[in-house]
């Protein structure tokens, strides 16, 4: 197997040898017809040897033993197809499950990874190690793995035949491979290099594209065609760099291959017609040597190309295997989450991001059935707070609990499992809206009485006018993101998919932002009933959202500056009722509008 200069681990390496393991009986029986192949293929040059000398000596059965040898070399050639055909659908068709299965390892682990990972690595990377550097593990383990051992195979088959003929001349017709192998060692490192620097090359293009694509309507709506037009270039220029640089490497090794095999065949012609001459070989032992030395020339050109296709494989697998030795989500398997609906308690909760601490010492306590609203201006933590208590970002020791047992010490599956969650910024697949709506109970139910389900949530979520306009009613396609929906009919959409999920614990972090104020009380009557039987966190920055919670936390920089019911903190001077006298301004001008008009 050609060495690498790669930096990857042990660990990596045995992880891909362990994937590909599933794949060894075919690995193996395709290097077993492989070597059929090249038995077949060097019988041929033993008939012409010996058709050759017949005629040479002008024996009897000179043409009996040609027409021998043609029979033979046309079985041997028919053969030699049959085997070359099998051992190349056995190992591409293993290689293929191993791209599978690679590709498959490597999104079920990123599903697993927390939240801070996909905040360092941009999409369009993650996609390029998905796509590019599997399909080059593939290569790896298809031609590259294919050629690796038919040259082994031929090297060495071919070499001891090549002794029986002529110990001297072999050794003659083999001075140009120390040569050879220093050219491949020199090389493999520098094609390493350059084949890693061009997959990262590649995650760069994938990542400019993706964001202009997902955002293609700003980008219109600012007149930056143009602008992301010539970075577009300049990041494909860089890859055109790096391919070049590649292509370059790799392209001088073909012809320094082809001219070092030259030399040894210049040298056995030379020498060969000595030993023919001094009576050391006949004819057809040299026709015959000279065609083993021909069957060493393809494997010998090809060198350059399968130690090209190894070192992608490698720098593709040292991409993936970074992805796969990232420490998943930690899960812990301590203690359950009992069914009923269990206490939510915060007790001095500090959470930092990025060395930066974003959330001091909060606290409170949230029993089944009641309703805690948070509050407070951009950047004050509202987010995050729902975040910790999701666990999409980490949490100290001592600091979160769930009916007095610590969240670090529950399985993640069962708290996120009792948690119905409604962000403000929506995010929708590429789906229907039952769809949508259906990824909140987690599991797919097309039944009636689930559909139902799912309907009464489009409706308590304010669906109802506009699913009667829509073309087909809940089963709409919402397109990529959801781009078809306005903003706010987004948002009631991921409302629907919280209420469809039925959790014990409903976190709505600003969810109706984008939803006009009528609206919003229209959907608040109707979660009043539910939140009745639900423990809520509603982070709001409209009054009339959380007027009605049993406690209500005021967050400015992370720290909680006022805690109390609306009454109380309306009546006392502070950023709680500020915001309330500027909403009922806001409110009184606007009935007053609507009085004149």
């Amino acid at each position: 197997m050609p060495k690498s200069s790669a930096k990857t681990s042990g660990f990596s390496i045995a992880a891909l040898l362990r994937i590909a393991r599933r794949e060894g009986w075919r690995f193996g029986l395709g290097v077993l017809a492989l070597g059929g192949t090249t038995a077949l293929g060097l019988a041929i040059p033993w008939s012409l040897a010996r058709a050759v000398d017949a005629l040479h000596r002008r024996a009897p059965d000179a043409l009996s033993v040609t027409g021998q040898s043609v029979l033979f070399i046309v079985t041997f050639a028919s053969l030699q197809a049959a085997f070359r055909t099998t051992s190349r659908i056995l190992i591409f068709n293993a290689a293929r499950d191993v791209e599978y299965n690679v590709r498959t390892t490597l999104f079920a682990h990123l599903l697993k990874l927390p939240q801070s990972f996909y905040q360092r690595h941009p999409t369009g990377d993650l996609m390029s190690r998905m796509t590019n550097d599997v399909t080059a593990v593939r290569m790896l383990f298809g031609a590259g793995v294919l050629n690796f051992a038919n040259t082994l195979i031929v090297y060495v088959a071919t070499v001891v035949l090549m002794v029986n003929l002529s110990g001297r001349l072999t050794a003659v017709a083999l001075i140009p491979l120390p040569i050879v192998i220093t050219l491949a060692q020199l090389s493999s490192r520098r094609i390493y290099h350059a084949s890693r620097e061009l997959q990262d090359e590649m995650g760069r293009l994938s990542t400019h594209l993706q964001e202009d694509l997902a955002g293609i309507t700003t980008l219109r709506a600012y007149g930056l065609e143009a602008l992301r037009s010539e970075k577009f270039e300049a990041k494909n220029q860089a890859y055109l760099r790096r391919s070049l640089q590649l292509v370059r490497t790799r392209g001088i090794l073909g012809p320094l291959f082809a001219i070092t095999g030259g030399i040894g065949t210049l040298i056995v012609l030379w020498m060969g017609g000595h030993e023919v001459l001094g009576g050391r070989m006949t004819v057809g032992q040299l026709v015959a040597f000279n065609a083993y030395l021909a069957y060493l020339a393809w494997p010998t050109l090809a060198l350059g190309w399968v130690l090209s296709l190894w070192q992608r494989g490698l720098a593709g697998w040292s991409r993936i295997a970074a992805v796969l030795e990232t420490p998943a989500e930690a899960q812990p398997e301590t203690a359950s989450i009992p069914a009923r609906q269990p206490i939510l308690e915060a007790r001095n909760l500090k959470i930092e991001r990025e060395g930066r601490t974003v959330i001091h010492d909060v606290s409170f306590r949230l029993a089944p059935g009641e309703t805690l609203a948070i509050v407070g201006g951009t950047g004050g933590g509202k987010s995050t707070l729902c975040d910790a208590i999701l666990r999409l970002c980490e949490v100290g020791h001592g600091q979160l609990f769930l009916d007095n047992v610590d969240v670090r010490e529950q399985k993640l599956s069962d708290l996120r499992r009792i948690c119905a969650y409604a962000p403000q910024d929506a995010f929708l697949f590429s789906a229907t809206i039952d769809e949508n709506i259906a990824f909140g109970s987690r599991r797919e139910d097309p039944s009636a009485g689930a559909r139902n389900a799912r309907l009464r949530a489009a409706q308590t979520a304010g669906l109802s006018r506009d699913l009667k306009e829509f073309p087909a009613g809940i089963d709409t396609v919402v397109g990529e993101r959801g781009i078809t929906l306005s903003g706010g009919q987004r948002q009631r959409v991921a409302l629907a998919r919280a209420l469809a999920a039925d959790g014990q614990l409903l976190i709505l972090d600003d969810a109706l932002s984008s939803v006009d104020a009528e609206t919003e009380r229209e959907i608040l009557l109707n979660l009043i009933p539910i939140m009745k039987n639900r423990s809520t966190i509603i982070v709001s920055h409209r009054v009339a959202a959380v007027a009605h919670a049993d406690e209500i936390l005021v967050l400015e920089g992370g720290r909680v500056v006022a805690r109390g019911k609306h009454a109380d903190l309306s009546m006392v001077d502070g950023p709680y009722a500020r915001l309330y006298r500027e909403q009922l301004g806001e409110s009184n001008a606007a009935r007053a509008a609507g009085e004149v008009a």
